[in-house]
């Protein structure tokens, strides 16, 4: 995701951001809230289409997002918080889900977090622009988890552009074959597919 530090800023830029992500992130939160709350007891050990984790550990790769992203965004390094959902039992997901949505809500509603240098497992980058692809990073395992459970999900597309695009910069197409660049190979789609098979083909997942 290298392309995306282009954009950097230093931690006393005051310039204004071009884009607050924390909306489309908050779209992208409730729909993976109503995801997950359609899980059934007996689903959680099913297969995903993000082949390296079942429907448990998708769902808590989750809440494992929300805990980091309040422990970089209060100036800790992403790697440093702990798996937040580790231990959880499945009847606690949800519980654990809005806790870490609390957390992350209080530390984000801080303005000054948007144009912050953060520290992420690839890169340092402004805040906005790690949220941008947070995005995305939600939005892709919330389809992950309706793929593998059978739920039909209501998309804002607005909200799978905005996660598109940051993928399309911070990610690019060439140089996957790098054992560092954890995604498969961009899936062709058609051009007029709906987004969200956009965002996932882009994400080597096959819509």
């Amino acid at each position: 995701m290298a392309n995306m530090t282009t954009e950097t800023t230093s931690p006393t830029d005051t310039a204004p951001t071009t884009l607050d992500p924390r909306p489309a992130f908050a779209t992208a939160v409730a729909t993976a809230r109503s995801v997950l709350a359609g899980v059934r007891p007996e689903q959680f050990d099913g297969s995903t289409p993000c082949t390296e984790f079942d429907v448990r550990t998708v769902a808590g790769h989750i809440v494992d997002v929300l805990h980091r992203l309040a422990h970089v965004g209060s100036g800790g390094l992403f790697d440093d918080a702990p798996a937040s959902a580790e231990g959880v039992a499945d009847s606690d997901l949800l519980a654990a889900f809005d806790d870490r949505n609390a957390a992350y809500q209080q530390v984000w509603s801080d303005d000054a977090v948007l144009t912050r240098l953060l520290t992420l497992p690839w890169a340092q980058m402004p805040g906005w622009i790690a949220l941008s692809i947070y995005v995305s990073e939600v939005s892709v395992h919330t389809w992950d988890l309706a793929v593998a459970t059978a739920q039909e999900v209501q998309w804002d597309d607005d909200v799978l552009h905005l996660a598109l695009e940051s993928m399309r910069q911070g990610l690019p197409a060439e140089g996957r074959d790098n054992p560092f660049v954890p995604f498969n190979p961009v899936v062709e789609v058609a051009a007029n597919a709906p987004v969200i098979d956009r965002l996932v083909a882009w994400n080597g997942r096959r819509p």
